[in-house]
């Protein structure tokens, strides 16, 4: 026998709850939740990568006083899962599919990457730029990465990496419009009379 949960809302007949749940539509939500998946597991490499890195440091250390390994490790290469997926980035919006690459190198202890490198493992993984060309979408992808100085950092060297991998760079000044300033600059004036020098 079925148990029913009876269920009243203010206005409506008692009706009783079937256990039937509505289901929200699979695309709406499946980009979202794919992107919190995607940067989730970037985290989860970083935080695996670090922590690996002290293990091996208490187990030099142990090794230097003549004590046994106090962790037994996996090889790097089977500890962190940083095989970029044929479809892993398809869909996804492009500052976090590159932020997920960026985390992953950081993992094998690659850091920063060339554009050309950010371009080929986005491609690896199924991105899909809305270009003519592979030259152009280049371009695109290091227009993007330069413009968002909130996210990313570009080196002199030309490579890019997290801007949070950089603590002491400084931060980008806030354009005037992000400001709410006007940007257009008022002509030089003369400092006695307030007339403009350039009439």
């Amino acid at each position: 026998m079925e148990k029913c949960i009876e269920i009243s809302v203010a206005g409506e007949p008692d009706s009783p709850y079937t256990g039937e749940v509505l289901k929200p539509e699979a695309d709406s939500m499946s980009k979202t939740v794919d992107q919190v998946i995607s940067e989730l597991a970037a985290e989860i490499t970083a935080e695996e990568a670090s922590l690996r890195k002290k293990k091996e440091t208490v187990n030099t250390l142990c090794g230097a006083i003549g004590r046994p390994p106090a962790y037994s490790l996996e090889s790097a290469a089977t500890a962190l899962p940083t095989q970029i997926r044929s479809d892993q980035f398809y869909g996804q919006p492009l500052a976090a599919s590159v932020r997920t690459i960026l985390e992953m190198r950081r993992a094998q202890n690659l850091g920063a990457a060339a554009n050309r490198e950010i371009y080929d493992s986005l491609v690896a993984g199924g991105y899909e730029f809305d270009t003519k060309s592979e030259d152009i979408a280049q371009k695109s992808l290091r227009n993007s990465l330069a413009k968002n100085t909130a996210l990313f950092h570009k080196l002199p060297n030309g490579q890019f990496g997290l801007l949070a991998w950089y603590p002491n760079v400084k931060k980008p000044k806030a354009s005037a419009a992000v400001r709410g300033e006007d940007e257009i600059e008022e002509p030089p004036t003369n400092d006695n009379t307030g007339e403009s020098i350039l009439d």
